[in-house]
């Protein structure tokens, strides 16, 4: 039974502006997806933050802010590098191991 190991990238978003001040708390965020994959066999193995932005994304990400008065907008959040132990008998396919990003 050869094993081996399936990865797998997930990112964890968080918000800005008025909800992200009051109301994300990344350390829950970051828990939460965590157990959700943990739950599903998946072992978090780095975490990464997400700050693959350009200056497109930065004036898209402050117009809707603008536009939301202040309410809300998108911000970077973190990536997860999960990993899973595979075998021959246990396939890629439905088993949720298909080492794309969510």
């Amino acid at each position: 039974m050869e094993r081996r190991k399936a990865n797998k990238v997930v990112r964890v978003s968080l918000s800005g502006g008025l909800v992200g001040l009051l109301g994300t708390n990344p350390r829950k965020a970051l828990e939460d997806a965590i157990q959700e994959h943990n739950l599903k066999g998946w072992n978090c193995h780095q975490v990464i933050p997400h700050t693959g932005r350009n200056f497109i994304v930065e004036i898209i990400a402050g117009i809707v802010l603008v536009l939301t008065l202040f309410i809300w907008t998108f911000r970077p959040g973190y990536l997860l590098l999960l990993e899973k132990d595979v075998t021959n008998n246990n396939h890629w396919a439905g088993n949720d191991a298909q080492g794309t990003a969510d």
